[in-house]
């Protein structure tokens, strides 16, 4: 597969993960490009040992917690499409509002599994942890965004 091919089949996803974790367009934009630039750089060294896309999410992972550790965003939740009513508008908000609560790592299993659509084994080989462990962050962040988005 060529580079340009991995670019075009997963830069919405990756570009995705990053907003729904960080929550702003710019800095999902810029975490997407060094993500992308990382992939380039380090294709050569790419086994085949799994998947493309989990490849490439590994490589984005170690993006977003180096950018988390250096202080190079901060959670600003942005209401994308707005929804029709002032209803709707409030309850996405609040839902933003619980997600932008949670700790990254939380954030990152939501995402991964609920809207991304990775299995969670899938996601467990990304994030590095057991298919049982994933299984269980997951059920606890969910847990965490029900209680947040109760509040």
């Amino acid at each position: 597969m060529e580079l340009e091919d991995v670019f075009r089949a997963h830069q919405q996803a990756v570009f995705a993960y990053f907003l729904r974790v960080v929550g702003n367009r710019q800095d999902a934009e810029e975490l997407t490009q060094e993500t992308f630039v990382r992939a380039c750089s380090a294709a050569l060294r790419f086994r085949g040992d799994s998947s493309v896309k989990t490849w490439l999410f590994g490589i984005a992972r170690r993006v977003l917690f180096e950018a988390s550790r250096a202080g190079l965003f901060e959670r600003r939740p942005e209401l994308g499409e707005v929804p029709a009513t002032s209803e709707d508008v409030d309850e996405r908000l609040d839902l933003e509002g619980a997600l932008a609560s949670l700790r990254v790592v939380d954030r990152e299993a939501l995402v991964m599994v609920d809207v991304l659509g990775f299995e969670p084994t899938e996601a467990a080989g990304v994030i590095g942890v057991t298919p049982e462990a994933m299984r269980v962050r997951l059920h606890r962040a969910r847990g965490r965004l029900r209680e947040a988005y109760g509040r």
